[in-house]
């Protein structure tokens, strides 16, 4: 395979040191015959198995075959690996299921038994691995039993209908409790009817739903004990499984997920996030906690727009890395990353998208995440690969630099003669060192070590060993003079050996207490050679190695802080060339369980899959002498990558950096989901806003035991390739080397085993630019000055450098102190360099901002883009946008002005137009001048003063401004072009110029055209003046009067007697000018006009002083009209006598009212009986507190009698009410007969006496036929405590209900109800009182009539002695109508056909009078004569029985209302 060099991705995987992707392809016969794959689940020994027909290979990591499974003439159909073992059970088209692998104890072990000719469709085991479930072709559903041994034994099996390809395990259970040892599992797949069935090894399977077609997905939700199933027509199933196991909380919806349902792939990118595709451009992630949904877009996802028409194939997402990794139809796999750890991600912006890597030339239909975070399988239908992230390596030590390019090829450079030779060997190299005259390269079985030929450079084989029995961790070389040695991590141990592997000594480690030895590093110079190792129990231990022996410098350090809390995990260690210092870059490991919902799960923790690796953003400095960890964070959301120190000074080092959201931060960081969001956003912006870039090399310096400090901040972004990234590999001051790709094309692609891929560059510190070339004393003094300036140490840098005697590198030194900020510094650095001109403007610079100023200095050392850099940071635009000026940039001073320094626009383009002029540029020039807005003047300027009048008269022309005509016609106006003049100020529309200029010309029928035309005051008053000048007294005032000076046409109007005239001018003048023509007329004896003026001027005491001393009645009446509550008291209350002395009562109370004469208004309502009407009312209220309270009551009390007599009795009400008359109040409104307002009234009046009003008032309605009268009545009574009007309306209640209803039962209730509150009004002496005691022999009768009905139906004999013995009783009739009684005995003898008998009652009642039709229906009477042969007797028409015991109706209504009738 060919494939570009990749550089970007090292944030893909494991940030350790800058990494690429390898890709191996798998040596198949032939990969479309391949059904099935499957990754092995542990980290430690990851194999891929793929079956190809008859044959299952299986890979290691590295794409070399471990080991082959084969079955003749059968093709493998199924595979999956035991979660805790490295057992392979494999499925046969023949129902064989094998179990076999490096880990089985006992051999392989199948069966064929209970899938027996029928073609295995998928194996699945449970979490724990003790259970196996396989199904088949045929519908056969069977459950094993199994463990990590790799046995195999039968528990039970189903048959469904069906092909049942999903299964997933039920996990939780409904109490909440998981269940990860022996989970029941649901399974289902292509059926017609979609069903769902759970099932356990007990023998238990039920079908649990329907989902009406095939299942595409088929999954669990393990935090919510609910399944997730996406059917073939797009339909979206979610729902649980009560105790009782019925469906609960089941939802249906319709997918949006494009024109391919059938392509559907699915998977968890989360707890409760779904991430979909289906052959679109997108990916859509379906939260199921929150039921919310977005995409992740394959657009814009590089710089070239090379994925805008990808379409995403494959799906796969892995929890430790919160990596969702897709295939395309193109080849690539596009990788996004989860930004948030404690929180959901809700949106696209909480993935940061990871660079494309372009794999294969067609689609990939199936990506899968190997065990750990470096692996990834991507398969198509013509070949299977395997991408493996692996580390970068490089070495460097002068004059030599060694760069690993593919997995199997290394890059080797001289840094002197910039060339360079490719180095290979027959393994993937782990690892390689460089020293000396020597280059080695290892694996994890294998070292090669090379000597390099200093003439020729070439590297040729020295020597080669393996290691088979103990597998390399790490390894370094070193060597003293032509000797060289080899330090090998392996297993508890470094082993020292000579360059042929021959063991010479060993350095043992403590495996419980130190841990094992992961990462070596060495360095070193003129104080020897020193060796770093740091150990999985992240313990850091440092030697100096000689030739003969290795002495360990200080003692194990555990790398934790203060606290004895670890720091993290050490992933990458490198020590400095002195040994003083270790250099040290971290991981932290966060589980699962702690991420929250945006997190792996708590099932995914459960089943060892539950931690995250998340990057420092901190890198760490171990400082030897004082035993002490410093740190220095390299941004937010920025994490370190590789670290490298100077070949030179033990003080500076460098750390490449890169931007990633997934970074563990000190605690005092608060990361959530917004926050990373907002981040990604402002990461997303790039570097053309002036930020940091988001890959970059940071050069430090370590000041001594106390801080890291920053040195400087390098862009790794190609100068020749702006859509690639270089590499940074070595600092050697003055240097910093990049690696970058030596081919053009796309970025990302992953690299093949045997392609050399990048080329070495190089770019000076900024220190240096300039002094590359200075000797090595100079060199020196330069990096302790910048070392001095980085620690803030003025007066130390200057010492570093005050004896260096060059200009030149004294103006390197100034440029430098620009670039750094070093304000105080750069100011002896010019005095050195003797640059005058530059000291002088620092000194006059009066600009607030520091680097404003340093911008000053950039300028005069001709570091133009460095002052614009300065000047863009600290907002100083409009200094700016003068420095382009001034270097003559007008398109970016422009641009500058339009976007940034808005205030200038104007003032820029004025000198852009100046610039111009100068030039000679006319066209150019004006187009300026117009944008400046001074064209009016400067345009007619430049054309007059170039003499180009023609090209004025053509410029003017063409514009649509008023001013530059009238500009122009004022020009020509000064030649004595009157006639063009004219022309100009009428296209100018200045109408006064125009009429100014004919009346010169004395054409005034000209000037009095266009005044008429433009009715322009301004023309209008210049022809005014001009007529009044010549005599025409008449044209002047109507001109004077178009004008709006109605004061000179009034005064031409006195001046020559025009009376006729003044009135109009004079009713259209301002109030001035009115009451100058009412004096006038008033002079003139003419009252009657100057009584109209001075009204419409606002003089209403002066007019009707005139009106009342020329008596003029009907101007008097007119002005009164008009008067208000704000006119003048004084002539309210003239008009207001006027009136009454001639009888206009009414105009005269409102004049009054209005004067605030309450008293007198009522008392003149009073005496002249004027109708009051409600406004009429409302003006004769006084104001609360405009008088005391009493007399404005007595004021109210008067007017409301006033009202009751005229019979205005709501009204009357209201101003009862406002005096605070309640009861009379209530009279009033008792006599208007609204009974609404009546019953609201008291129910806001609150007052007894009111209530009792109120009651008696309803009682006089028909109250028997509205309940909510009735009620009212009750309520009322009630509230007023009034217990005799209560008593006496519940027994008016009981004789309705007897007169009416002859329903006795309930008018004994009423009865009872009328004693307990007649009882209550009498008090204490109740039981003597004689009322009590008849009302309650009455309640007797009644209850005694009331059990005579009841007694009819049991008793009959009983029931009519009971009645005759009531109608002998003395007084029945004060409790029971007689007639009743007799009607009861017609009705009984009725019923009983004893007719004879009712005739002698019926002939019983007539004889006493009564009147039988109210007692006896008319039908029953016909029917009682016709059978005893007797005719009906006619009946006289009249009232029926008198209602005994009613009361006479209450008329204390009347009462109440008339003992008022004479107030």
């Amino acid at each position: 395979l060919q494939r570009l060099a990749r550089r970007g991705s090292r944030t893909v995987g494991r940030p350790g040191m800058s990494s690429i992707y390898f890709d191996k392809l798998l040596p198949l016969h032939d990969a479309r015959s391949v059904r099935c794959s499957a990754w092995s689940r542990g980290e430690d020994t990851p194999l891929l198995a793929v079956a190809e027909v008859d044959l299952v290979h299986i890979f290691r990591e590295d794409g070399e075959q471990l080991f082959e499974i084969r079955r003749p003439e059968r093709v493998c159909t199924a595979l999956c690996w035991h979660p805790c073992s490295l057992i392979l059970a494999t499925g046969w088209d023949d129902g064989t299921v094998t179990f076999e692998g490096p880990q089985s104890a006992g051999g392989k072990r199948e069966d064929r038994e209970m899938h027996r000719d029928r073609a295995m469709v998928t194996i699945t085991f449970n979490p724990r691995g003790t259970r196996c479930v396989t199904t088949d072709a045929d519908g056969v559903v069977g459950v094993w039993k199994t463990d990590h041994k790799g046995m195999l034994n039968q528990i039970c099996h189903y048959r469904k209908p069906g092909v049942h390809d999903k299964i997933v395990f039920r996990t939780n259970s409904p109490s909440g409790e998981p269940n990860l040892d022996n989970p029941p599992f649901f399974f289902g797949g292509d059926s017609d009817a979609g069903a769902i069935y759970l099932a356990d090894d007990m023998g238990l399977c039920s079908e649990r739903n329907k989902v009406g077609a095939s299942l595409l997905f088929l999954d669990y939700f393990h935090e919510r004990d609910q399944v997730i199933a996406i059917t073939r027509n797009a339909m979206f199933m979610q729902f649980s499984i009560d105790p009782e196991g019925k469906v609960v909380n089941e939802r249906n919806q319709k997918l949006n997920i494009g024109g391919n349902p059938e392509t559907l792939q699915g998977v968890w990118a989360g707890a409760g996030l779904l991430a979909t595709t289906a052959h679109e451009s997108v990916v859509r992630l379906w939260n199921l906690v929150d039921d919310e949904n977005y995409i992740l877009t394959l657009h814009g996802l590089d710089k070239r727009s090379s994925t805008s028409t990808d379409k995403v194939t494959s799906i796969d997402f892995n929890s430790r890395k919160r990596v969702l990794a897709c295939g395309t139809k193109d080849g690539r796999v596009v990788q996004w990353r989860c930004s948030t750890l404690a929180t959901m991600p809700n949106s696209d912006h909480c993935w940061q998208a990871l660079p494309v890597i372009s794999v294969l030339d067609c689609a990939i239909d199936r990506i899968r995440f190997g065990p750990g975070e470096k692996l990834l399988h991507a398969r198509t239908d013509r070949s299977h690969v395997v991408l493996n992230e692996a580390q970068l390596n490089t070495a460097v030590q002068r004059p030599y630099l060694a760069m690993q390019t593919t997995p199997t090829q290394v890059l080797l450079h001289h840094l002197e003669r910039q060339s360079g030779t490719t180095v290979k060997v027959p393994f993937h190299a782990r690892g390689l060192s460089l020293c000396g005259m020597y280059l080695m390269l290892y694996s994890d079985k294998q070292v090669n070590v090379f000597e390099i030929a200093e003439h020729s450079m070439t590297a040729n084989d020295h020597s080669s060993f393996g290691r088979e029995n103990a597998p390399i961790t790490s390894a370094v070389l070193f060597a003293f003079g032509m000797e060289g040695r080899i330090a090998i991590a392996s297993g508890a141990k470094i082993e020292l050996t000579n360059l042929l592997g021959h063991m010479q000594r060993a350095i043992q480690f403590s495996p419980q207490v130190e841990g094992c030895p992961t990462c070596l590093a060495v360095n070193g110079g003129a104080k020897g050679m020193f060796l770093v190792a740091s150990t999985s129990a992240n313990v850091i231990r440092l030697w100096k190695v000689s030739r003969n022996e290795e002495k360990q410098v200080g003692n194990p350090r555990v790398f934790e802080g203060a606290n004895k809390m670890s720091l993290g995990d050490i992933r990458s260690v490198r020590v400095n060339i002195d040994g003083t210092r270790v250099s040290l870059l971290v991981d932290h490991y966060i589980a699962a369980s702690d991420l929250g919902p945006g997190g792996a799960g708590s099932a995914a923790a459960a089943i060892g899959r539950g931690e995250v690796r998340v990057p420092d953003t901190r890198v760490f400095v171990y400082d030897v002498e004082s035993d002490n960890f410093l740190s220095y964070m390299v941004g937010k959301h920025r994490v370190p990558i590789s670290h490298t120190w100077d070949c030179g000074d033990p003080r500076l080092f460098a750390c490449e950096v890169v931007t990633q959201l997934l970074a563990y931060e000190p605690p005092a960081e608060d990361d959530n989901s917004k926050a990373s969001a907002i981040a990604l956003e402002d990461l997303r912006k790039g570097e053309g806003e002036g930020e940091e870039p988001s890959q970059c090399v940071k050069t430090l310096f370590v000041a001594r035991a106390e801080a890291v400090l920053l040195q400087d901040t390098i862009s790794c972004s190609d100068p020749q390739n702006p859509f690639s990234m270089r590499m940074p590999v070595a600092l050697l001051v003055p240097h910093m080397y990049f690696a970058r790709s030596a081919q053009e094309g796309e970025v990302g692609r992953a690299v093949g085993a045997e392609q050399e891929t990048s080329t070495i560059t190089r770019q000076t510190l900024r220190d240096f630019v300039g002094l590359e070339h200075v000797d090595a004393e100079t060199t020196s003094a330069l990096l302790n000055f910048s070392y001095h300036l980085a620690c803030g140490n003025t007066d130390e840098a200057y010492k570093s450098v005050k004896m260096v005697q060059s200009k030149n590198v004294w103006e390197s030194m100034s440029k430098m102190c620009v670039k750094t900020g070093r304000l105080d510094v750069v100011q002896q650095c010019l005095g050195h360099m003797g640059h005058a001109r530059a000291a002088a403007a620092l000194r006059t610079c009066t600009e607030p901002e520091e680097h404003a100023k340093l911008a000053m200095v950039a300028v005069h050392l001709d570091m133009i883009d460095d002052a614009v850099d300065l000047l863009e940071r600290c907002g100083r635009y409009d200094l700016l946008n003068q420095l382009y000026q001034a270097s003559g940039d007008w398109e970016k001073a422009l641009d500058i002005a339009k976007t940034k320094d808005r205030i200038h626009l104007k003032p820029t383009h004025f000198a852009y137009a100046q610039h111009l002029e100068a030039m000679e540029r006319v066209e150019e020039a004006l187009s300026h001048f117009e944008s400046s807005g001074t064209y009016r003047t400067e345009s007619p300027r430049l054309l007059c003063s170039l003499g180009l009048t023609d090209d004025l008269e053509a410029y003017v022309e063409r514009s649509d401004d008023t001013q530059l005509h009238r500009w122009y016609a004022q020009y020509l106006e000064s030649k004595a072009n009157l006639d063009g003049a004219s022309r100009e100020y009428r296209k100018a529309g200045d109408w006064l110029s125009l009429c100014r200029v004919a009346c010169f010309n004395k054409d005034l029928d000209q000037a009095q055209k266009v005044c008429e035309d433009s009715q322009d005051q301004a023309a209008c008053y210049h022809l005014a003046r001009h007529l009044e000048a010549e005599g025409r007294i008449k044209d002047a005032i109507h001109y004077f009067q178009l004008a709006g000076r109605m004061s000179h046409a009034l005064r031409l109007a006195q001046e020559n007697n025009f009376d006729g005239d003044l009135m109009s001018l004079a009713l259209s003048a301002d109030p001035l000018g009115m009451t100058q023509a009412a004096k006038y007329y008033e002079q003139r004896g003419q009252p009657s006009k100057a009584v109209v003026l001075y009204q419409k001027a606002g003089h209403q005491k002066r007019a009707l002083d005139l009106c009342f001393s020329a008596k003029l009645f009907d101007a008097l009446r007119r002005i009164a009209d008009d008067l208000s509550s704000d006119s003048d008291p004084e002539v309210l209350a003239k008009c207001a006598e006027f009136f009454m002395q001639h009888s206009q009562h009414d105009k005269a109370v409102h004049l009054l009212s209005m004067s605030h004469q309450y008293d007198r208004a009522v008392d003149l309502c009073m005496d002249h009986n004027v109708t009051i009407t409600e406004e009429m009312a409302e003006r004769m209220t006084p104001e609360k507190n405009s008088m005391d309270a009493a007399q404005r009551s007595d004021i109210l009390s008067r007017m409301a009698q006033l009202c009751k007599k005229q019979g205005a009795f709501q009204l009357a009400c209201k101003k009862f009410t406002q005096a605070g008359d309640k009861l009379k109040a209530m009279k009033c409104l008792l006599q208007s007969g609204d009974t609404e307002k009546i019953i609201f009234f008291a129910g806001t009046a609150r007052q007894p006496d009111i209530y009792v009003l109120a009651g008696n008032y309803l009682q006089s309605l028909d109250w028997h036929n509205e309940t909510e009268i009735m009620k009212n009545i009750i309520q009322f009574y009630s509230k007023a405590k009034a217990h005799d009007k209560l008593a006496t309306f519940y027994d008016a209640c009981a004789q309705v209900e007897i007169d009416e209803y002859r329903d006795y039962d309930k008018a004994a209730g009423a009865l009872r109800e009328s004693l307990k509150y007649l009882t209550k009004s009498v008090g204490g002496a109740a039981e003597n009182d004689l009322g009590v005691q008849n009302l309650q022999s009455r309640i007797a009768l009644v209850e005694k009539f009331a059990g005579i009905r009841k007694l009819a139906k049991s008793n009959p004999e009983e029931m009519v002695s009971v009645c005759e013995g009531m109608l002998d009783t003395q007084d029945i009739e004060t409790a029971v109508r007689i007639g009743d009684i007799f009607a009861q005995l017609v009705e009984h003898f009725a019923e009983t056909q004893n007719f004879p008998e009712a005739h002698r009652t019926v002939e019983r009642m007539r004889q006493r009078g009564i009147v039988l039709t109210p007692y006896v229906d008319q039908a029953l009477l016909e029917a009682i004569y016709r059978n005893v042969g007797q005719p009906v007797p006619v009946q006289a028409a009249g009232a029926g029985a008198p209602a005994h015991g009613q009361p006479p109706p209450d008329d204390d209504v009347g009462e109440d209302i008339e003992e008022d009738g004479g107030n």
